[in-house]
């Protein structure tokens, strides 16, 4: 089943934007935004669809480490379209806080902002773009392999950290919800199998060197 045209490669992450985008038209069918209130559940509900798949991308080579089998590769073979279908997803987020501050700009001002924050979401979207552009190889090929390599390990260490600390907090808050508690626990599960995988890699290269 994993070897089917659409499981794999652009098939694949057309298959998870288009999902997305149903989803997406859905809350905004339900939820709409009539009201500031609203539109930031549709940012919420943007970055619940985007999650999943930057957990993934993180876990995918301790995966392949811990757990060597048809799934792990698979997920290998498909960990740049899990990548992309991530940056998809969190694009919706930048998409309607455009509309926040379009529609709700007072609201936005008043409520919301702090200088912090958007210097923080700035770097993420510039991060975001780097690491999307650079996923593709006529861009990829200007970058060495080491320049490359460091751009996606801090890529995907800060966007796990990001929505991984994003749901803790919520999870820990009084106002915590069922998916919050469970996008905690998955991220850092995620954590805890990357730590793992590297102690293996660190075991495995120390018996090498002593035979």
């Amino acid at each position: 089943m994993l070897q089917y045209r659409v499981l794999n490669g652009w098939p694949l992450f057309y298959l998870i934007a288009l999902l997305t985008l149903g989803g997406m038209v859905a809350g905004m069918l339900i939820i709409g935004i009539s009201s500031p209130e609203d539109t930031i559940k549709l940012i919420r509900l943007s970055v619940q669809f985007a999650s999943p798949w930057i957990l993934i991308a993180f876990v995918t080579s301790a995966l392949v480490t811990l757990f060597p089998g048809a799934i792990s590769q698979w997920l290998l073979r498909n960990r740049r379209y899990t990548g992309l279908s991530f940056a998809a997803g969190f694009a919706w987020q930048a998409v309607f806080i455009a509309v926040l501050l379009d529609l709700y700009p007072a609201y936005y001002w008043d409520e919301l902002h702090k200088t912090s924050e958007l210097v923080g979401r700035s770097l993420s979207y510039v991060l975001l773009l780097a690491l999307t552009v650079t996923s593709f190889y006529p861009v990829r090929r200007k970058l060495s392999r080491a320049q490359w390599s460091w751009l996606h390990w801090v890529g995907i260490w800060y966007f796990w950290a990001a929505i991984w600390v994003s749901y803790a907090e919520q999870a820990l808050s009084q106002n915590a919800k069922t998916i919050d508690v469970v996008f905690a626990v998955l991220g850092l599960l995620a954590l805890i199998l990357r730590l793992a995988a590297n102690i293996k890699s660190r075991g495995v290269t120390a018996d090498r060197k002593l035979t």
